[in-house]
């Protein structure tokens, strides 16, 4: 996971070397007249996400001159939080529990009351995330023994309608700062292993409020 990671870093880092901000001048009637290319594009990495077990990169499109589109998609690995969210322990960080990789993926509408991809947003959004592991529990079998030991794959989804508010900061020509907080509501479905049915059920949990802040670093062009 870790060079995931480093390798997501730089993979920015050589774009942003790469590709400079591109600085035309005016004509000559008009006076200090430096015009910069409109930039419609972001691909971002989210860095409080990478706490929660979710590695995700984000790609954001300006519609226009007040709306754009973001998308993302990634990888997930240990729900160490689960316990917080959902109904039970059952965790990566439980010592009976090998974490495996799950996905995450979500679409969100944003709206610029001052300019597409700069200040203040608000946006609508949905947010996924599954994570998979596999527990080791007691199993029932038509032969002696009767009960073994197995490996049962077990999971627990996250989906999160919300609404978020943000801050778009210019660092640099082409790197940005994306502060946002926002409050959505969570609806846990977990797949575990019954221990009377002897199999893996569905279930799924109460919608409870949840809320997310987080910070992105994003390279425009």
């Amino acid at each position: 996971m870790k060079t995931i990671i480093i390798i997501a870093f730089t993979v920015i880092s050589a774009i942003a070397y790469a590709q400079p901000r591109v600085i035309t001048f005016g004509a000559e009637n008009e006076t200090d007249g430096v015009e910069n290319p409109v930039e419609k594009n972001v691909i971002k990495i989210s860095i409080f996400e990478i706490l929660t077990g979710d590695f995700p990169i984000y790609y954001e499109r300006a519609l226009n001159d007040y709306f754009s589109a973001e998308i993302s998609a990634g990888l997930t690995f240990g729900d160490y939080y689960g316990e917080l969210f959902g109904d039970n322990a059952f965790s990566p960080s439980d010592q009976s529990v090998d974490a495996r990789y799950g996905y995450s993926f979500s679409a969100a509408l944003r709206f610029y009351p001052i300019q597409s991809l700069e200040d203040f947003y608000i946006a609508p959004e949905f947010k996924y995330r599954k994570y998979n592991w596999e527990r080791q529990v007691e199993a029932f079998t038509e032969e002696a023994p009767y009960v073994i030991e197995a490996d049962a794959e077990e999971s627990r989804v996250y989906s999160m309608p919300r609404i978020t508010m943000g801050y778009v900061y210019y660092y640099d020509y082409n790197i940005i700062f994306d502060f946002h907080v926002g409050i959505g509501m969570n609806t846990p479905t977990e797949e575990l292993f019954d221990n009377e049915e002897f199999r893996v059920i569905e279930t799924k949990r109460n919608t409870k409020p949840r809320i997310h802040f987080g910070f992105k670093i994003g390279y425009i062009f």
